[in-house]
Parts: C-alpha cells; sequence; structure tokens
C-alpha cells in the first residue's frame, strides 16, 4: 500500500529526513539559521567561542526584528547548560559600575536592576573569538573578564569588561533546549 505522503509528494514519507533538516539542532546552528523561540523567529546573525582557561563555550547572536538575544551554551562536567540573555546599558544600573571598576578592579557585591537584587555568584576571565560561515573561530580573539550575578528567583546579569573603558552588560535566565524549535537552515548553508 502506498502511502498518502508517497502518492501526493512524489515518494517520501512525512516522517523521513528532507534535505537532512531533521539533524538540525540547536548546538549547530550557524549564521543565517532560523529558530523559533517565545513566539518569533529568530535570525543566527553572529557566532562566538569564549574560552574560558579551557572551558569553551559557544554563543549565537539572535535577531528578531528590533530585538537582539545571546544565546549561550556550556558544558560542564558533561551537564550541558543554556542561558539566553539580552544587551543592557550599563547607565541603566543604579550604582555607577563604570567608576567602581575603575576604583576597585571589582564590581559591587550586589547590584539592583528591574525591582531585584542580582547577587556577585563569580568572576572569570577569558578570550573571545568571532566564528566564521564555516564555524571556524577566527582571529587573536579579544580579552575580556566577566562577573556573573544571579537573584533568588534565578535571573542573571552579567558584566564583561573588554578594556579599561569598554564596559557592557547583560541581563537574562537560565533556558532549556527544548524551548527552541523548528531550527531552519539559512542561505549559508
Amino acid at each position: 500500500m502506498i502511502s498518502l505522503g508517497k502518492k501526493w509528494f512524489g515518494g517520501k514519507d512525512s516522517d523521513e529526513d528532507v534535505d537532512g533538516l531533521a539533524d538540525m539542532r540547536l548546538d549547530s546552528m550557524r549564521m543565517g539559521d532560523l529558530v523559533d523561540y517565545d513566539l518569533k523567529t529568530w535570525e543566527v546573525t553572529a557566532l562566538s567561542v569564549y574560552d574560558y582557561d579551557g572551558f569553551p563555550t559557544r554563543e549565537w547572536q539572535l535577531t528578531a526584528g528590533d530585538e537582539v538575544r545571546f544565546l549561550e551554551r556550556e558544558e560542564d562536567d558533561g551537564k550541558i547548560g543554556w542561558t539566553l540573555t539580552r544587551g543592557i546599558s550599563i547607565e541603566d544600573l543604579p550604582q555607577d559600575i563604570t567608576a567602581t571598576l575603575r576604583a576597585d578592579q571589582d564590581p559591587p557585591q550586589t547590584i539592583g536592576f528591574d525591582s531585584r537584587q542580582y547577587e556577585a555568584v563569580e568572576s572569570t576571565s577569558g578570550v573571545q573569538h568571532d566564528v566564521d560561515a564555516d564555524g571556524t573561530a577566527t582571529g587573536e580573539g579579544r580579552e575580556f573578564v566577566s562577573w556573573n550575578f544571579e537573584t533568588q528567583d534565578g535571573r542573571l546579569l552579567f558584566l564583561v569588561q573588554w578594556s579599561e573603558q569598554r564596559i557592557a552588560a547583560y541581563e537574562g535566565e537560565y533556558v532549556e533546549e527544548y524551548s527552541f524549535t523548528d531550527i531552519l537552515p539559512g542561505g549559508q548553508r
């Protein structure tokens, strides 16, 4: 008996792999790929690899319209964790973080933002490399120092110092891989 999928669409069952789409995974996304999250379709617009003294992580910059998010995958002792953040203005933090970093070399232990109190968890340093369309890290990389903060309910805040003058802030949360669906290849595959 011929299945309806074979009869109507030229020979393939509907559950068969179509052009390798079944192999698309969140951790293998490349530039231009599309993924659905939180009722929006996001495009991978940049890729980076971070090396924290031998512990690499990968980061995908996701863009949907004017919104930009940063999806990071890390592996620690065989356990995989995902975070999703958005850039926030350092000026939106109530403390003058830039002046504190210049004076003390470290931010305060507690930072208030958006009606939440973020407590210092850890600090680390590393090197960030951009990734080309083939998935290869490029260039010598940029050194950075990062401070991680967390709230009681699991919200995250990251401060990243790229140079004495350039400090960036990101706010977000832990996410689950299954929250991202319908991964499709972009035009650069």
